[in-house]
């Protein structure tokens, strides 16, 4: 078997494969963000009570799961690229709308949740939709299937995004001052950097991330029709050879 060294080489050399890693990392960065930070901008910002919670995540990935099968109808239909800009985009929208939106708005809060999961449902989609593209982009340059090693680094990106999302929001909570509830007390009133801090988190913050992943997505190299020029010299190869044999 390969060593870790020698599989990190595989990975690093292949240049489709780092863009959607970086496409990835950013789209992952920006749901883990939103995730640990939801329930504080429920709580303490929109003023709302926290069994308000669920109902606002269920709204953010309920829509997500729907929205999966009509992103896959775009992305065939469009290409990868197209509907990562789309969901994308609506994605940020609802972001920005989240970081301007004031207590008492609780209708528009919903409205942006049900848009920030059109967004997040392309960030569960999309990228690992084009980790076979790579694999195939692979096997057609080294005539090797490796998939085994891009799917596993992919598994290490996903625990490494989850691990800095909840460790940035953690960090941005400490240093704003937040108070942390005890439970059976009311919630506590935060002081204004704090309420600052979960603000930016629900929204410049994965806003930048989202961003970027759309400059990366832009350059990413594997068009539609670059894929199907991959899939025809994989056919024609496979035809070649089992004509030699």
């Amino acid at each position: 078997s390969l060593s870790f060294f020698e599989q990190l080489r595989i990975v690093f050399s292949n240049q489709p494969f780092l863009y959607v890693i970086g496409i990835y990392l950013c789209s992952w960065l920006a749901v883990q963000l939103i995730g640990s930070i939801l329930l504080y901008f429920v709580v303490n910002w929109m003023g709302l009570p926290e069994s308000t919670f669920p109902n606002v995540a269920l709204a953010v990935q309920g829509t997500a799961l729907l929205m999966l099968f009509f992103w896959k109808m775009v992305s065939q239909r469009l290409g990868k690229k197209t509907a990562y800009f789309m969901g994308t985009s609506l994605w940020v929208i609802a972001q920005v709308g989240l970081f301007l939106l004031q207590p008492g708005q609780v209708v528009l809060m919903y409205c942006l949740a049900v848009m920030a999961g059109f967004g997040v449902s392309v960030a569960y989609l999309i990228p690992w939709s084009m980790v076979p593209d790579v694999i195939e982009l692979d096997e057609l340059t080294t005539g090797q299937r490796r998939e085994g090693i891009f799917y596993g680094f992919m598994v290490l990106l996903q625990k490494f995004g989850l691990a800095l999302g909840l460790f940035l929001v953690g960090i941005a909570l400490e240093w704003s001052g937040f108070i942390s509830s005890t439970a059976g007390q009311p919630v506590p009133t935060q002081p204004d950097s704090a309420l600052l801090a979960i603000r930016i988190a629900i929204g410049p913050l994965p806003t930048l991330f989202l961003i970027g992943g759309i400059v990366l997505a832009y350059f990413y190299p594997i068009t539609k029709e670059f894929h199907a020029q991959i899939l025809l010299q994989l056919r024609e190869r496979d035809r070649a050879t089992r004509q030699g044999e």
